[in-house]
């Protein structure tokens, strides 16, 4: 019988190590080296908490004595991009307790992932510092895309040698995607990046009960989009372009799911929808999670994400479609070029274009035999590098090749 894995650490005790052999067993020692995670777990749910606790479920307690600081604010989604005195409050005590526990554990490896922004930069610096000070290898994962390197490009010069004094102290650079080696090029040699693409869980097998969250069928095809419902997120690419798909394909559907980023952006969505006559044709269905999310995924022939944002990544939607089996229509982002492969596994559209998504949708709603061959290609692709088994070796490996 399997034996279990060693429980990950919580803030401020560390799991035993591995026993040791004798020197003259000729076996070297396989205590396992300390390294301090500190990011965000979930809630609220987004691509780096998810991220994040995909890692320390995983196995990477095998090889090395975690110690975990989380760094969540626990109010929701719409929050995070809207700093306030609570965020004060939190950020002193965890850098406090970042020096306690880099003080008292010392630990050989300092994960953690690193903000996009100006302020979130900042912060960051705060905790990689004392990491710095006690002798810990630092390493940087880039859950973002191309908004890091604007971070630089656009700051001062004086902004531009501070970004460069602390990143050059960095061991390794974890990215997403081969598109973002070049983001840190500059600050380390191209043996100290590693490509570490996104991973999930299986999707949950759908109950009853699960199946209910999705509107029932009412056309012969229906296409679904999954995510934050925001502008930036492609919501309002996507209902241009359905205007353009029902006009020629008048038997198809839109099943929208995913929480509203502000009331203004609900108001204005189903202002759009009426205005463009859609009231037959795009649903919303609210924030699904778990085996609600799984359900409603394969309710549908295809999926579309035409995100415009500017921090997208890997977004974690796209490897969820891609495991329910569904072909994916995705803008030209992050580092969906690389996950996607264009004509195999779905299509990849050029931003802000709703007349390419509408060519790409009603292609695949014509020829029924590309659509499945499509999902099965997706699902394939999903199995062979996407899974969360797949992303904590990948990570095992760049933290074992950083203390080498």
């Amino acid at each position: 019988m399997a034996q279990p894995l060693p429980k990950r650490d919580t803030i401020g005790k560390t799991s035993p190590p591995l026993p040791e052999r004798k020197p003259d067993s000729g076996v070297l020692s396989v205590e396992r080296p300390i390294i301090l995670i500190l990011g965000p777990t979930p809630p609220p749910f987004h691509g780096v908490s998810i991220a994040m606790r995909t890692l320390l479920q995983s196995h990477i307690s095998v090889r090395f004595r975690v110690v975990t600081l989380d760094t969540a604010d626990r109010r929701d989604i719409t929050h995070v991009e809207n700093p306030d005195w609570q965020d004060v409050v939190l950020f002193v005590r965890q850098f406090f307790m970042n020096i306690y526990l880099l003080a008292r554990y010392k630990p050989a490896l300092f994960y953690l992932p690193i903000c996009q922004t100006r302020l979130g930069f900042l912060r960051d610096t705060l905790f990689m510092i004392p990491a710095f000070l006690v002798g810990s290898r630092v390493v940087v994962h880039l859950h973002g895309g191309m908004a890091f390197a604007e971070l630089f490009q656009q700051g001062g010069a004086l902004w531009r040698r501070f970004m460069t004094v602390i990143l050059r102290r960095v061991a390794r650079f974890l990215v997403l995607g081969e598109v973002h080696r070049p983001i840190f090029a500059r600050w380390v040699p191209p043996h100290s990046i590693s490509v570490v693409p996104n991973g999930i869980e299986e999707l949950p097998v759908p109950t009853t009960e699960s199946t209910s969250i999705a509107p029932p069928r009412r056309k012969q095809f229906r296409i679904v989009y999954l995510s934050t419902l925001s502008e930036g997120k492609g919501l309002f690419i996507l209902l241009k372009a359905m205007r353009l798909i029902v006009d020629q394909c008048p038997d198809v559907e839109c099943a929208i799911a995913g929480p509203w980023w502000r009331a203004t952006t609900q108001i204005e969505a189903e202002e759009m929808v009426a205005t463009l006559g859609l009231a037959e044709t795009v649903s919303f269905v609210g924030s699904v999670t778990g085996d609600k999310k799984a359900a409603f995924l394969r309710t549908g022939d295809l999926f579309v994400f035409p995100s415009m944002y500017r921090l997208e990544g890997q977004p974690l939607v796209i490897l969820e479609a891609m495991c329910a089996g569904l072909p994916v229509i995705a803008s030209n982002i992050g580092s969906l070029s690389e996950t996607i492969e264009d004509g195999i596994t779905g299509f990849i559209v050029p931003q802000n274009n709703p007349e390419a998504v509408c060519d790409r949708v009603l292609h695949l709603l014509r020829d029924p035999t590309l659509r499945q061959s499509m999902g099965e290609a997706a699902r394939a692709r999903y199995e062979q590098l996407y899974t969360s088994r797949a992303f904590a070796d990948r990570i095992e490996e760049a933290l074992l090749n950083t203390l080498e």
